[in-house]
């Protein structure tokens, strides 16, 4: 399972080192293979990943705005 996660993990980061922010409607939409067979499934694993990737400090919510646009998080220098 853990390289089944790094793979979305990684498309998850590369569409969202791109200009502005993306809700996890729109991540899940460029991540391939849909998990779990259906949009609605595969939408709310991606929210999971994105979620464990905050936890990781990899990602945050843009603003406090709903619905939630997610962003790269910055690095801390």
């Amino acid at each position: 399972m853990s390289q089944h996660v790094d793979h979305y993990n990684k498309q998850i980061l590369s569409h969202l080192s791109t200009e502005g922010g993306y809700t996890t409607g729109d991540i899940a939409d460029k991540c391939v293979p849909i998990f779990g067979g259906n949009k609605s499934m595969h939408s709310a694993f991606i929210r999971i990943r994105l979620l464990d990737l905050q936890r990781q400090g990899k990602v945050r919510p843009m603003d406090d705005q709903k619905p939630v646009c997610w962003v790269l998080a910055k690095e801390k220098t």
